[in-house]
């Protein structure tokens, strides 16, 4: 009977580290994500996990939920000091969670900052400048021809010199 009892016992330990293991390991998906951080807390009742949102569009539907493990610790500090701003996330999608691990399937593993035109996000000051050193790449090219073309034309008034010369 004890050993029935310990096989049992054992059997069932291992079924949970199996299972265990496969949801923590084995990823469904990887990805991207990017918009608006939006919220970004650690919250719960029986366990403390990092959760957070990003919107990615005007209506609430477009709403990307993620949590973060407390293993990430660069990744939590970046969400903290980059609220409100546009970001990207890279993200690891789990068939299922553990309680213990985070409310949802997605948990972040990297994050970086973003600028988005299209939402008018960035400054003008920064478009100015951007604009400014497009331009002056521009002419400097521009000025590097001249300088080739010049050089070719005082070749060409110098050979017709010495020709006439002759």
């Amino acid at each position: 009977m004890k050993k029935f009892l310990f096989i049992s016992l054992a059997v069932i330990i291992l079924a949970f580290a199996g299972y265990y293991a496969f949801i923590y390991y084995v990823p469904f998906s990887e990805g991207f994500r990017a918009g608006e951080l939006v919220k970004f807390s650690k919250k719960g009742i029986g366990f403390k996990t990092w959760e957070g949102q990003i919107s990615q569009g005007v209506s609430e539907a477009q709403v990307f939920y993620f949590s973060v493990q407390d293993n990430e610790e660069d990744v939590i500090e970046q969400l903290k000091q980059l609220q409100g701003k546009n970001v990207k996330l890279t993200y690891t999608e789990r068939y299922k969670t553990f309680p213990w691990l985070g409310e949802t399937k997605y948990f972040v593993t990297e994050v970086e900052k973003t600028i988005y035109r299209e939402n008018q996000n960035v400054s003008e000051d920064v478009i100015v400048k951007e604009n400014n050193n497009l331009e002056l790449e521009m002419l400097k090219k521009e000025n590097e021809m001249l300088k080739i073309r010049i050089k070719d034309l005082e070749t060409t008034i110098n050979v017709l010199k010495n020709g006439s010369n002759n």
